[in-house]
């Protein structure tokens, strides 16, 4: 890697400390957070700001910038895969009740990128914009299990500091029947008395994303698991085929 890419990494590396429960920053502690130099972090901090990506506030402090607002809406009307998924996703919401939810994978982030709402007036914690959890969740599940067994172990492995060869082979059995049953099931896996089912999207056999019907406990009782996991299987081959033929 050359000195340049290497600095235009660490540079939008920067961008990765930006999250839903830490979203101001200054630069000596960016630069503690990476390990970067404070001179090194002002420059790549100074050109993220003229970029549109960073916008400094009174005191020192950097938020995100409108450029990403514009990014994000750019990519809510252009991103072929929810455009593939907005009307399914529609229709699943209308013959279920239930909310359902469209999550793409970006490198080993798992991010919700569109919702339908159910009949249900459910308080869901991740929404659209906000990354998923791994190993806990329909969504995560349901992408996990049809990963390469080294690619979910290396993510166990940095979620799961310490955890034994036990927890892990625990794990890996739980994938293992999800893939095996095509869906999957959580109870209470992100919010109390919420029930997810979920299933992966794919495109030229690979995982990018999922799409996932969620309602409350309640609810789940008069659901029939097995019959929802189907119609998602089916609804997710839908949304692939759609993508084949995107323009």
């Amino acid at each position: 890697m050359t000195e340049s890419a290497s600095s235009l990494g660490r540079m939008l590396t920067l961008l990765d400390a930006y999250t839903h429960d830490r979203y101001a920053w200054t630069v000596d502690d960016l630069a503690s957070h990476f390990g970067f130099t404070p001179s090194s972090t002002y420059r790549y901090v100074k050109e993220l700001c003229a970029a549109g990506l960073l916008i400094r506030l009174p005191r020192g402090i950097y938020v995100v910038g409108a450029r990403i607002v514009e990014l994000e809406a750019l990519i809510r009307e252009t991103d072929p895969v929810t455009r593939a998924a907005q009307p399914i996703l529609r229709d699943l919401a209308q013959e279920t009740g239930c909310h359902v939810l469209l999550s793409n994978v970006y490198g080993e982030h798992l991010l919700n990128v569109a919702h339908e709402a159910g009949v249900e007036p459910l308080e869901l914690t991740y929404m659209r914009g906000k990354s998923l959890p791994w190993f806990r969740g329909a969504p995560s599940l349901s992408v996990l299990a049809f990963w390469p067994r080294a690619r979910v172990r290396n993510l166990f492995e940095q979620t799961h500091p310490g955890a034994g060869e036990e927890a892990w082979n625990a794990a890996w059995t739980g994938l293992k029947a999800i893939r095996k049953a095509g869906y999957a099931i959580s109870h209470a896996g992100l919010d109390p008395d919420v029930i997810g089912y979920g299933v992966p999207v794919m495109a030229e056999d690979e995982v990018i994303g999922t799409i996932s019907l969620v309602c409350s406990k309640q609810r789940g009782e008069f659901l029939n698991g097995a019959a929802l996991g189907a119609v998602l299987q089916q609804k997710s081959r839908e949304i692939s085929a759609r993508l084949q033929t995107a323009d």
